[in-house]
């Protein structure tokens, strides 16, 4: 197992399909694109690569065809959350069996109510005991209705083999008060763009932001001035590019993510059903957003 930095910019990778299949070459091709820039490597099967529609059969090619394209030097992070710990395990594993160097495992959340912190401390323990990657936790209550609190993720921490986490919650109050209880090899990445430069002020260790699939560079380039001392031109570069990553993610979601990755030169294509793609009128208001960032 190579020695993993888990730290700089990763997009949750889209998931391409051409008549409603998973198309594994244009990944690959996207894929090679984004190599050319300064992510530090990539989150495939995360929910903007429309997860949750895929089946066991898609997310294997998909992490099969990721490996081919993300070069040795990138972090290759897999999502592979289920609902129930034994499928989480297995899947997992499936993807150690891929190639991918570690998971991030989305909390269990059909059963919401149910979902204690006990059981999801239990849950996470589980996993990481089973797994032959490294895993992160995922918190996007957003999507899953759970809000895991500071103290739950300071404890797991404490697990080897639990290793980060992705906060999607956007609540800059919570990621401080994880930062500051975790141990400092624990890498806390923001999953929320709007506050990407708050949480590396914060101490974040990087973000796994969706607008970086449409503008990689101009991410990374947030991270690189901020390590550099120049706190102005980061704030500045971050209030630009907060309103394209709202458009992004908050307001049209996949469809928006990927009409603006094909306004940039990646392949979108459509989102898979029931998700719809976005009438041609957005692209007025998406092509005024993307302006800033063209070359």
């Amino acid at each position: 197992m190579k020695p993993l930095k888990l730290s700089g910019v990763l997009p949750p990778v889209a998931t391409p399909f051409t008549d409603d299949e998973v198309a594994p070459e244009i990944l690959k091709r996207n894929l090679k694109k984004y190599n050319q820039t300064g992510l530090s490597g990539y989150l495939i099967l995360g929910s903007n690569g429309e997860v949750g529609y895929l089946n066991e059969e898609e997310k294997r090619a998909v992490l099969e065809a990721a490996r081919e394209a993300i070069p040795e030097d990138k972090i290759f992070m897999a999502g592979t959350g289920q609902e129930s710990t034994r499928e989480t395990i297995r899947l997992t594993n499936t993807a150690a069996d891929a190639g991918a160097d570690c998971a991030l495992i989305v909390t269990p959340h059909y059963y919401k109510g149910q979902m204690t912190p006990e059981r999801l401390k239990t849950h996470y323990k589980a996993v990481a005991d089973a797994t032959r990657i490294p895993i992160l936790i995922y918190n996007v209550p957003q999507f899953t209705g759970i809000n895991l609190p500071p103290s739950l993720v300071s404890e797991l921490s404490l697990h080897p083999n639990i290793i980060g986490i992705k906060d999607s919650s956007g609540n800059i109050g919570q990621l401080a008060e994880i930062i500051r209880t975790v141990p400092e090899e624990f890498a806390v990445f923001v999953g929320s763009a709007p506050v990407f430069y708050p949480a590396l002020c914060m101490g974040a260790s990087g973000g796994i932001l969706a607008v970086a699939n449409v503008i990689p560079d101009d991410c990374v380039t947030i991270m690189t001035l901020f390590e550099s001392g120049k706190h102005q031109e980061a704030r500045a570069l971050q209030f630009k590019i907060t309103p394209l990553s709202r458009w992004v993610t908050s307001e049209n979601g996949i469809s928006g993510l990927k009409m603006a990755m094909e306004e940039m030169g990646y392949e979108g294509g459509l989102p898979r059903s029931p998700l719809t793609p976005l009438e041609e009128d957005a692209r007025t208001t998406l092509k005024t957003l993307l302006r800033p960032f063209r070359k």
